[in-house]
């Protein structure tokens, strides 16, 4: 199989595919039991520099012009304090939170997943093998979003499909040679996941709306 050359970032050299996924796994369920809206922000800001360090680059205002559709339906169905009215329009601090929260809960999700899947990922078994075809598809269609255009959206998603598969052909991915998690990876991801789960228990002072 023909290599990818692989990015020179500590994740790269220090973690294997493998063992970031799984620290990503463990990470995922303190991510959602997590409460506290400001440590929910922190937490997806994290995830995007480490999916950055990771070789993936992100258009910011994707994510923020989402945040902002779902945050915006969401205060129209208004519940709790009246923080703001104009005309007939009101929004209130509790459709405002729940909003932000969970447009907030899904980019942190896409960024968790942008971290933690490489396309080196081998995991084991015909299961696994399935899941690495479909993280690799992933990888290359998110790749290959600049060439997505907005007034032939249908034409350039089939163009991206046509480069990654051969008619009556089967595409196996392409991995880079795998790397060994050494005693920083370890100790990364030992603090990576001891730090979300923490947060989950510890009751942070400070937080908004």
């Amino acid at each position: 199989m023909a290599k990818i050359r692989k990015a020179d970032s500590f994740l790269s050299r220090n973690i294997s595919a493998v063992h970031l996924f799984i620290g990503a796994t463990l990470v995922l369920p303190a991510y959602l039991f997590q409460q506290n809206l400001l440590v929910r922000m922190a937490q997806v800001l994290l995830f995007a520099w480490l999916a950055t360090v990771n070789g993936k680059r992100i258009k910011w205002n994707y994510f923020i012009i989402m945040v902002s559709s779902i945050t915006f339906f969401h205060t129209l169905n208004p519940f709790g304090e009246v923080i703001f009215s104009l005309g007939p329009y009101t929004m209130t601090r509790g459709a405002l939170r729940g909003g932000l929260f969970r447009g907030v809960t899904i980019v942190g999700l896409v960024f968790l997943s942008l971290f933690s899947i490489r396309p080196d990922l081998k995991l084991p078994g015909k299961l696994g093998g399935l899941l690495g075809q479909v993280f690799y598809y992933f990888e290359r269609v998110f790749e290959g979003k600049k060439k997505i255009r907005v007034k032939a959206i249908i034409e350039s998603l089939d163009e991206i499909l046509w480069d990654l598969f051969v008619p009556g052909e089967t595409v196996e991915p392409a991995y880079i040679e795998g790397t060994r998690t050494t005693k920083y990876g370890w100790l990364f991801l030992g603090a990576l996941v001891g730090a979300n789960w923490f947060l989950v228990f510890y009751r942070v002072p400070l937080t908004i709306l």
